[in-house]
């Protein structure tokens, strides 16, 4: 017991650190896995430790990606958001609420769990030889989401883009476990830094958000629903998924169901291992490697992610609110330029030559998508039109 609980608390220590360094991923455990696996820790420690981590990342994870990345005021329209609410002195608010859906979908993902067991295997089965089609047509949804005929069409060229990137990726000599880094921190992370050399003020907070409890309840379901359905299809992300499940159209209901479909997916992409008996995340694989995931197991991490998101929830609202209030006391460009040099530190640390070449192409990408106006969730055709061809029928 008392070996459980240390792993549930360097768990979480190692969540949070990882979860404020922009763009260090749990998935960067999987290089942990020799250590771990010579240690010859008991199954329930190693679980323990590994939840733990990812649960409290994706958790703290809601603050440098909501409160990093912002514009200069009067392009808030144009931008996600969280970073809209930023701008309007309201940036706690918006963790706040993703953090509200996350936990919530936990609470309701552990509620409805029965059924879950009973209906999700028949599911997965069942609509595993459509996979390929569901696929594109989320694509086409998200490419018809522009109103103009031309920004479709960019949005149609910046998927296949993206896509061909994907693929072209895997003839390159990088290690597969971090590959992601270079490729989503140039798509999402960068391109947008880079826009952020100018000086930003982030205003003082102003009042609290008011948001009902059917705007709540609504989020915290249809996010539910989102987190579940993203962890059955591979190669599609929250803000994806966010974009058809957000029910309430305003960027209040939108983070409490980003939140939820977050958090829910992290989750169900670990309990995924007994489920299906496929792992859907890198916290998913590094189990799958180190343990055997029974009915025993996937009781105990069921109620293991209850006490850790919960604590997770707690951490990342105190944190935010002094996240919140440094970045109000210092030049916003100037954190932009660390965020970037570290990323690219990381970029070459872990992936050299090759991932640095990665990185300037999807930054170049990005900030191709950002100028032309479209929706940067296209973008995501780097996971997306990979897994279409490996589904395809024939």
């Amino acid at each position: 017991m008392l070996e459980i609980l240390l792993a549930i608390i360097v768990g979480l220590l190692v969540g949070v650190l990882f979860g404020l360094i922009p763009g260090l991923h749990p998935n960067t455990i999987i290089l942990l896995v020799p250590l771990i696996a010579q240690l010859s820790l008991p199954p329930l420690v190693i679980i323990a430790f590994v939840v733990s981590l990812g649960i409290s990342n994706t958790f703290v994870d809601f603050i440098p990606s909501m409160l990093l990345g912002a514009p200069e005021a009067g392009n808030e329209l144009s931008v996600l958001p969280a970073h809209k609410m930023l701008l309007q002195g309201n940036g706690y608010d918006a963790v706040k609420l993703a953090v509200i859906g996350g936990l919530g979908s936990i609470l309701l993902v552990i509620a409805l769990l029965p059924a879950i067991i009973f209906t999700v295997p028949g599911i997965y089965e069942a609509s595993r030889p459509f996979t390929y089609a569901l696929l594109i047509f989320i694509v086409l949804v998200m490419i018809m989401h522009e109103k103009a005929a031309k920004k479709k069409s960019i949005a149609f060229l910046c998927f296949m883009l993206a896509g061909m990137t994907g693929i072209s990726t895997t003839y390159l000599p990088i290690d597969k476990n971090v590959i992601l880094f270079p490729m989503l921190s140039g798509l999402f992370g960068v391109s947008i830094l880079l826009f952020n050399n100018h000086k930003i003020s982030i205003p003082k907070r102003r009042k609290n958000i008011y948001v009902t409890g059917r705007q709540q309840r609504r989020g915290i379901i249809f996010g539910s629903i989102g987190g579940l359905v993203s962890g059955l299809l591979p190669g599609v992300g929250s803000s994806e998924i966010a974009s058809f499940a957000s029910v309430d159209k305003n960027e209040k209901s939108f983070l409490i169901t980003l939140g939820a479909i977050t958090i829910s997916n992290t989750l169900l992409s670990i309990m995924a291992l007994w489920l299906i008996q496929k792992s859907r995340s890198g916290i998913a694989a590094v189990l799958e490697q180190l343990v055997q995931i029974g009915f025993g197991e996937f009781i105990f991490i069921a109620a293991l992610a209850v006490l850790v998101a919960s604590i997770s929830a707690i951490i990342t609202l105190k944190l935010a609110k002094k996240s919140v209030s440094l970045i109000e006391k210092i030049d916003y460009g100037k954190i932009s330029k660390a965020v970037i040099i570290f990323i690219v530190i990381m970029t070459i640390v872990f992936s050299g030559a090759y991932g640095l070449l990665l990185l300037v192409t999807c930054t170049a990408l990005g900030i191709f998508a950002n100028l032309s106006g479209i929706r940067r969730s296209v973008l995501m055709g780097v996971l997306i039109l990979p897994t279409i061809i490996f589904y395809l029928p024939f």
